[in-house]
């Protein structure tokens, strides 16, 4: 009986191997059915130092580009598919993280060594059984690594807000890198699909080459070059060459009520058409973001847009002056440091192309509400936050490195309660408790995708979808203008407890004293928000 009952077992193992030879091999197309995650394709490979688009078709499918989005930087772009859609690897390289992440739900991080430099892609979004690689795992061009989702904190929610949110870091994403445009990679990308993932190459395994990201600059009938130095012609030739919806370039004037820029030849104005719209906000939005990306290429002194001082570390709103072209709502006043005369057609180089890094610690949201990657100060603890007020929350908390959603949660709290008609003894109102003489330069209109689309003083002090980036915009003003006095010395103490110590107790209540004011409110003030803000960072 043992002989008979082993020899039964050994057939059965046989017939289990066999349908498993059959379920695997497939042979009719049906294989694709039975990849990990429920793929849609096996696809994979491209040819030997090729990139790999990261889904088939992706550049047909991006529903979110790189660049400000909200007033803040969308480190990457979206491509939506639908739930399920195979992701590619970019290129060759080794996996330095795979799984949880917050924001992402699950996310791969893949370096790759490209012309002996680091850079690193991001995917993210997938779902927890949706990532097919591992941490350490070596990964080729166009290799099956995970499937599309809708993890993390995604809009909608569920399979309609299903995309694959791809970035890609010069420098190393964990390795305090740039995030750069992925367009200026993916143009140089193929099909995955397109060629077998082995064979001979000239590179070292992980290799390729880079995209020169430059495009040569040249006069364009739509700036003139008179009198202008040469780092102005140079930018104003960038913003020809990047941006063919501007009609117009400013550069010289003979004289100038407020500064000596334009004088001196050492500033441009790019003028954007049907800027009350929408799409004029965004156009402006993106030139801003592709000249703080390049601020060193370009030797920048400063920018001016909407009615705000801009720096790489910090905005601040100006003062109001009356016209919207004197409040830089038509038009992105660009200053350059002091450079050379420029001759009649001069060579001036390069510059890149489509747009670079955002700011370095400027925070980060997409126009979906997604919150990518886990090491910056957007991931939010929303369970006990109103639905409507969590959208308004992380534009605020992108606004500056200063300030984060959980401290604006924090602040929220402590200030209102969440509670939209809040008005104290001292007539503060709304959400964010804030004085009518103070809403008249803080306050804005916003649209419902977080886009700044009146002019200050206008918007609704009691709507959370103005009041609450208004509260962001207000503390990076403070942080801002507290910086130098920090720095000096004539301020002392913790800058966030200072910034919240203004936005309380007013700034020259901090200027007088030095420091946090003596006034028991205030000394409880500052410490009781960064306690409360803890609750309402994601774990």
């Amino acid at each position: 009986m043992k002989k008979a009952g082993c020899a039964i077992l050994v057939i059965a193992m046989g017939l289990v191997l066999l349908i498993a030879v059959i379920l695997v091999d497939g042979g009719d197309g049906e294989d694709d059915k039975c990849l990990p995650g429920g793929s849609k394709s096996a696809g994979g490979g491209v040819p030997a130092g090729q990139y790999s688009l990261p889904e088939e078709n992706a550049l047909d499918s991006v529903t979110s580009e790189f660049g400000l989005r909200g007033g803040a930087p969308h480190q990457g772009i979206d491509i939506a598919q639908g739930e399920g859609t195979p992701i590619y690897a970019f290129a060759d390289g080794v996996v330095a993280q795979a799984g949880t992440a917050s924001g992402f739900g699950q996310w791969i991080v893949i370096d790759h060594q490209i012309d002996g430099e680091l850079v690193s892609t991001v995917y993210g979004h997938m779902m927890d059984g949706g990532v097919h690689v591992q941490t350490g795992e070596r990964v080729k061009a166009g290799q099956h690594i995970a499937d599309e989702g809708y993890n993390g904190q995604v809009s909608p929610p569920g399979p309609g807000g299903s995309h694959l949110h791809f970035e890609v870091w010069e420098g190393g994403r964990l390795s305090g890198g740039t995030a750069v445009n992925p367009r200026l990679w993916l143009d140089q990308a193929v099909e995955p699909g397109s060629g077998s993932d082995s064979g001979d190459t000239d590179k070292e395994a992980g290799e390729t080459t880079a995209p020169t990201g430059r495009g040569e600059l040249q006069p364009d009938p739509r700036f003139s070059e008179e009198n202008l130095q040469l780092n102005s012609v140079r930018m104003g030739r960038a913003i020809a060459m990047n941006f063919p919806d501007v009609d117009t370039i400013g550069g010289w004037r003979p004289s100038d009520a407020t500064a000596d820029d334009h004088p001196a030849g050492r500033a441009v104005d790019v003028m954007i058409p049907q800027w009350q719209s929408d799409k004029g906000v965004e156009l402006g939005d993106q030139v801003t973001e592709y000249v703080l990306g390049n601020w060193e290429y370009f030797q920048v002194d400063y920018i001016i847009w909407r009615q705000q001082l801009i720096y790489p570390d910090s905005t601040s709103t100006m003062e109001d002056r009356g016209s919207p072209t004197q409040n830089h709502f038509d038009h992105v006043h660009i200053s350059l440091k002091p450079s050379e005369m420029a001759q009649p057609n001069a060579e001036v180089g390069t510059a890149p192309v489509g747009g670079s890094a955002s700011r370095a610690e400027a925070g980060e949201i997409d126009p979906d509400c997604d919150v990518d990657g886990g090491d910056h100060d957007l991931a939010l603890n929303a369970d006990n936050i109103p639905a409507d007020w969590v959208r308004p929350i992380q534009v605020a908390g992108g606004t500056c490195s200063a300030v984060s959603a959980p401290l604006i949660a924090g602040l929220l709290e402590q200030e209102s309660g969440f509670n939209t008609s809040a008005v104290s003894g001292a007539g503060a109102s709304g959400p964010a408790q804030f004085m009518p003489g103070t809403w008249a330069s803080a306050g804005a209109e916003m649209s419902e995708d977080g886009k700044m689309i009146g002019p200050p003083g206008s918007g609704d002090i009691n709507d959370p979808k103005d009041a609450i980036p208004a509260a962001g915009r207000y503390l990076c003003d403070i942080a801002g203008r507290q910086k130098p006095a920090i720095e000096s010395g004539e301020v002392k103490g913790d800058p966030v407890e200072l910034m919240l110590a203004s936005y309380n107790a007013g700034e020259g209540a901090v200027q007088q004293y030095g420091g946090v004011p003596p006034y028991a409110e205030t000394q409880n003030y500052v410490k009781i928000i960064p306690q409360k803000a803890k609750k309402y960072e994601e774990l």
